[in-house]
């Protein structure tokens, strides 16, 4: 009989490399799971012909693992870890995007990632039924990232990325046409305002949309929706529903916005909560020379703010004007690499600005030791809507903050909390809530402290209305409770968690705190 040792030896890639052991509860339940969907298809029950063999090695290209079958059952997860950063076992890999497509494909639901960690800057966490937190990350080396740097070094940015534009104009062409022919057929095109959103989220559309009145022309913009998805809206909300085939993001979403709209138009996130309804009156009317009506705003340059496109209107004779002169941008992502930015959608990529685009940032931005406008709050790239605002503000127009809430920077909100200052990253008003990445906070590896917030806010919201949403979201809330109790949250205490952090963390009384986690009733 071969000897255990002999067959973790010959698991593994080299002399000194271990395997990472797992306390599973049911051996033959956790040997399907991660031979079948996590692709670990070399197994050895060790122990030889034993019934009842408690130990498993498993393995798969670039690790294995040593499964231990423990004696307390399957009914609750063997490992409970407050530390959002710990994991169990960690893979290396050289195609995290492959390897994110086959997990999807046989089943496997993704806790976080793809995103950004201490490990990788592209990881993905999943947890089996006994706790145990396993992460494939995208390694630094093997012939994949050394083609890409390569690549990256000898073909220039525009070159690299014209095929990609090519490819996605043409999917998306067929699609605007959908939506501009749904534009012309709305019931008013009187100040309309938009909601996007992807599936899976309906509980969100359904708490923001609640405080949002009749009279408001609210639209709901969907993308890659279901069958039910689409039937529920149409049958329990009575709000125009465009459902894009197309699987787009929100940035593609604003380029069909500003396309298709000839009249004034505005935005609303999911999860933003508009508690007093003038403010849909005050974004709606704009002042000569306003170009962007906005709630949150920060500083581009001296005298030029930009505003947060979680809520605002856009002037659409502006839009018009810039375009006619040459001086539009469009609202989507800018850099000078033509980068992807797949923590928000899979689609989502930046636009590499033109040299009259190049000259016209710089009329308002900074230059770097290149010579390029420089993005502004400290950003990567041009967030959406920046560069359309800068060019607006090149041209003589201006972006109006209609409630002075504050957004601030990466750096500013990074040097309070340091200095031991208790800030956020937005300001919230009993008119005005908007909790924010929402939508993708899942591939995102926050810590723990931020995910709580997370979690409890989804939870507290999903419980609200998970009874009247189509069935596949009681799935959503039975994955809610389980990450819940990973991190050390009772999602008995859920409600109560995210109540004390509404008013004591966030200083909003007692009414809009009962607002927003969804006890108010339809505002008339």
């Amino acid at each position: 009989m071969v000897s255990v040792k002999r067959k973790l030896a010959n698991l593994v890639l080299g002399n000194g490399q271990g395997v990472p052991c797992l306390r599973v509860g049911e051996l033959d339940r956790a040997v399907r799971f991660y031979r079948d969907q996590l692709g670990f298809a070399q197994v050895s029950l060790l122990g030889g012909a034993q019934p009842h063999a408690a130990l498993c090695t498993a393995a798969r290209r670039g690790g294995a693992v040593l499964l231990s079958q423990t004696e307390e059952g399957s009914g609750e997860p063997v490992r409970r870890r407050p530390d959002q950063s710990y994991w169990d076992a960690v893979f290396f890999v050289d195609d995290i995007d492959r390897v994110a497509g086959q997990l999807r494909a046989r089943g496997v639901r993704i806790d976080v990632g793809i995103g950004i960690s201490a490990v990788s800057s592209r990881m993905l966490e999943i947890c089996d039924d006994w706790g145990n937190r396993v992460a494939f990350a995208e390694a630094g080396e093997g012939w994949r990232p050394a083609l890409r740097r390569l690549t990256e070094q000898v073909v220039p940015p525009r070159v690299r990325t014209v095929v990609r534009d090519v490819r996605f104009a043409r999917e998306e062409r067929a699609e605007y046409a959908r939506f501009e022919r749904f534009y012309g057929n709305l019931p008013s095109r009187l100040n309309p305002v938009y909601m996007f959103f992807t599936s899976g989220l309906l509980h969100w559309v359904l708490a923001s949309e609640k405080h949002i009145p009749a009279e408001v022309n609210l639209v709901l913009f969907g993308s890659g929706l279901t069958d039910e998805e689409q039937r529920w809206l149409s049958e329990n909300l009575d709000r125009p529903v465009y459902n894009s085939a197309l699987e787009i993001d929100d940035n593609t979403a604003w380029e069909f916005l500003f396309e298709a709209n000839r009249t004034n138009f505005g935005y609303i996130d999911i999860d933003c909560f508009v508690l007093e309804p003038k403010v849909f009156s005050d974004l709606s009317s704009f002042d000569d020379g306003v170009a962007v009506n906005a709630v949150w705003t920060y500083r581009a340059a001296p005298g030029v703010p930009i505003g947060c496109t979680h809520l605002m209107f856009l002037n659409a004779a502006v839009i018009a004007e810039l375009r006619t002169r040459g001086r539009y941008l469009s609202p989507t992502n800018y850099d000078w690499r033509g980068s992807k930015v797949p923590l928000l959608h899979h689609r989502t990529y930046c636009r590499i600005p033109t040299a009259s685009q190049r000259r016209l940032l710089l009329e308002v931005l900074p230059a770097d030791e290149a010579g390029l406008p420089v993005p502004p709050a400290e950003a990567p790239f041009f967030d959406t809507l920046v560069g359309y605002q800068i060019a607006a503000a090149a041209t003589g127009y201006r972006t109006h903050a209609v409630r002075p809430l504050a957004h601030r920077t990466q750096t500013l909100f990074a040097e309070a909390r340091s200095a031991g200052k208790q800030v956020w990253q937005q300001d919230w008003s009993d008119e005005l809530v908007h909790i924010g990445g929402i939508s993708y906070y899942g591939r995102y590896f926050h810590a723990t402290e931020f995910r709580k917030l997370y979690l409890a806010a989804e939870y507290s919201v999903l419980c609200d209305s998970v009874d009247k949403l189509p069935v596949s979201y009681q799935e959503r809330k039975t994955t809610i409770e389980r990450q819940q109790r990973m991190i050390g949250l009772d999602p008995a205490t859920a409600r109560e968690f995210i109540h004390r952090h509404l008013a004591s963390g966030r200083g909003l009384g007692p009414n809009a705190v009962e607002r927003v986690i969804g006890t108010a009733k339809r505002v008339v």
